[in-house]
C-alpha cells in the first residue's frame, strides 16, 4: 500500500489550513484554558513554514501529538505537519478521512514497515514530522526503548533539524482507557535543542547505526524529562 501522495510535495492549501486552524483552536482551548500547559524553551520550536524537521516526543497518552501541535504548529502553514497513526484507525472510513485531512498516514505497528519509513523520508522534503520514537504508549512511567526505524528515517532523510520534545503530565488529562479528557490538570512541554546527527549522515546505513541514532534521541528525551 503506497501512502505517499501529493501532500508530500505540496502544501496543505487554504481549505486545509482553515480546517487545521479550527482544530488547533479546539486543542488550545483544552490545553491552555480548561487545563494549564507550560511550554519550556519555545525558542527551539520550528519556525513557521520550516520543513525537513522531525519532532520526537515521549508517548504517554493518545493526545500527545495534539499537545505538540497545540504548542508548536502555526495556524496557517505552507508545509504539512504529519504524524503516523496505527493502520487500524485508517481502516475506519470517517476516521480515516479526518486523520488524513490532518496529515496523518498509516503505519503497521510491531512490524518493520519499510514502505512507511521510505515514505516518511520523502515527506520530509516538504513537511514537519511528529513521531513517537517508542512506537507505543508507555504505561509505567518510564521511557520504552526507541525503535531503530526512527533512527533509519533520521539517517536516510538527513533531516535539517531533529528536536526532542519531552511531555510531562499529559496522561493526567487523558489516561489510557479514558474517553473524555479531564480538566484542571497541568502539563509541561519541553522543546530541546536540535540534535546533531551530521556525523552519522556520511556513514552507510545499517541497523546498528539506526540503533545508535535512536538511542541518542532517547537519551536526550530522558535528560529533558529529568529537568
Amino acid at each position: 500500500m503506497d501512502t505517499t501522495d501529493t501532500k508530500s510535495f505540496s502544501g496543505p492549501g487554504l481549505i486545509n489550513n482553515l480546517w487545521h486552524a479550527a482544530g488547533l483552536a479546539f486543542w488550545r482551548i483544552l490545553f491552555r484554558i480548561l487545563n494549564r500547559v507550560d511550554v519550556i524553551h519555545p525558542e527551539n520550536i520550528p519556525h513557521p513554514d520550516e520543513s525537513g524537521v522531525i519532532l520526537l516526543y515521549n508517548h504517554r497518552s493518545a493526545i500527545d501529538p495534539f499537545l505538540v501541535a497545540a504548542t508548536a504548529m502555526p495556524y496557517f502553514s505552507s508545509v504539512w505537519w504529519r504524524a503516523p497513526a496505527k493502520e487500524q484507525l485508517h481502516r475506519m472510513p470517517i476516521v480515516k478521512q479526518v486523520l488524513e485531512s490532518w496529515g496523518s498516514f498509516p503505519v503497521r505497528r510491531g512490524k518493520h514497515d519499510f514502505e512507511a519509513m521510505s515514505n516518511m523520508v520523502e515527506m520530509l522534503k516538504n513537511s514537519v514530522l511528529v513521531i513517537a520514537p517508542e512506537g507505543r504508549r508507555s504505561t509505567k512511567g518510564g521511557l520504552l526503548p526507541g525503535r531503530p526505524g526512527v533512527g533509519k528515517i533520521i539517517h536516510d532523510s538527513k533531516s535539517n533539524k531533529v528536536i526532542p520534545v519531552a511531555l510531562k503530565g499529559v496522561d493526567q488529562i487523558l489516561p489510557k482507557g479514558r474517553i473524555l479528557p479531564r480538566i484542571g490538570k497541568r502539563t509541561t512541554v519541553i522543546y530541546g535543542r536540535p540534535l546533531g546527527f551530521e556525523k552519522y549522515y556520511r556513514q552507510e546505513s545499517s541497523r546498528e547505526l539506526s540503533r545508535q541514532i535512536v538511542d541518542e534521541v532517547m537519551a536526550a528525551l530522558e535528560e529533558l524529562l529529568r529537568t
